[in-house]
């Protein structure tokens, strides 16, 4: 199974418009993944030449309400239908005093790993989460809100596609579960390493709210995805994400472009009220109850705020080295 991932909208802050997060989930079972690649060839080459850019590339965003009605008819809905996982954020609900806040929380959490290293006499493990710590105290309102974004919608989608798979009675296709996100995120590979430490904090937390739902019969029986994940009798999905979560260029990746085309509809149509037509068709595509995760993050009193162990992904305890072996 095959999760692409794409985005749509500035994340700027005090914005008013939602901006969009979409995971599309693709079968790999072979003829199915064949079946879907080739439907949307076939709806790709229908459209304009003039609307490539220069890497040969069509951009939903200069797709005509109609075209996109089109790619909703030819390619989401045809056999076999096409799972997805949307998500929304609106900077306007999502002040950037409070984002402040829960970035100040988590650079304390951070600062405490690196002593933490520094006591367990690991002084390069040390060095390297400074260096995080650096990076991520320079993210700013848009990067944080849309790498927030980005993992939420990771943990929300795993779990979704775990769910769908056991539902619909192809879990076996679980243990080549991959993620593939459009490169714009990120291209540096030092920043990669640190995002991957991010996601971490964002998997150990997200997962409370959305936890992952495995079968209790997998752990009699044996499963092949838990036979791959599993460390211990634990859980673990640093491989997962090292070796099965990458960030791959659009124009080289239909998958990556059908999670382009999926935004735009749900951009339009939450912010401008078009697209109406696609968006009903889409709305059967949706996991679970067929509506839009819409992210907020909470408020606190940062002056209050007490340090908890236990919420500290970055003291690198066993049963919490998620990204790290």
């Amino acid at each position: 199974m095959i999760l692409a991932i794409d985005e749509s909208g500035s994340f700027t802050e005090g914005s008013q418009e939602f901006s969009v997060f979409a995971a599309v989930h693709l079968r790999q079972r072979k003829t199915l993944y064949k079946m879907k690649r080739e439907q949307f060839a076939i709806w790709e080459n229908s459209l304009p030449r003039s609307l490539k850019n220069s890497k040969g590339e069509i951009k939903s965003s200069s797709l005509s309400d109609e075209q996109l009605l089109s790619f909703c008819k030819d390619v989401l809905m045809t056999q076999q239908r096409v799972a997805v996982t949307p998500i929304i954020i609106n900077p306007s609900e999502n002040p950037a005093r409070i984002v402040e806040k829960h970035q100040s929380s988590q650079l304390k959490d951070i600062e405490i790993g690196i002593k933490e290293y520094a006591k367990l006499g690991k002084p390069k493990m040390a060095k390297s989460y400074e260096e995080f710590r650096n990076w991520f105290a320079k993210l700013n309102y848009s990067k944080y809100l849309k790498l927030f974004s980005l993992g939420n919608l990771i943990v929300i989608s795993l779990s979704n596609a775990l769910g769908h798979s056991i539902a619909n009675k192809y879990d076996n296709e679980l243990v080549q579960l991959k993620f593939m996100i459009d490169r714009d995120f990120i291209k540096e590979p030092r920043h990669n390493a640190f995002w991957r430490e991010l996601l971490r904090s964002q998997i150990y937390h997200a997962s409370k709210m959305y936890p992952l739902p495995l079968l209790n019969t997998w752990a009699r029986k044996g499963h092949p995805f838990l036979a791959k994940y599993s460390k211990d009798g634990e859980l673990s999905l640093g491989k997962l994400f090292w070796e099965r979560c990458t960030f791959d260029n659009s124009h080289e990746n239909f998958e990556i472009r059908m999670a382009d085309a999926i935004c735009t509809i749900i951009s339009r149509n939450i912010n401008r009220n078009q697209c109406e037509d696609s968006y009903k068709l889409l709305r059967f595509c949706f996991i679970r109850d067929r509506r839009v995760t819409n992210l907020v993050l909470n408020d606190f009193d940062i002056s209050k705020w007490s340090y908890k162990p236990e919420d500290n992904p970055w003291l690198k305890l066993p049963n919490q080295a998620l990204l790290t072996e």
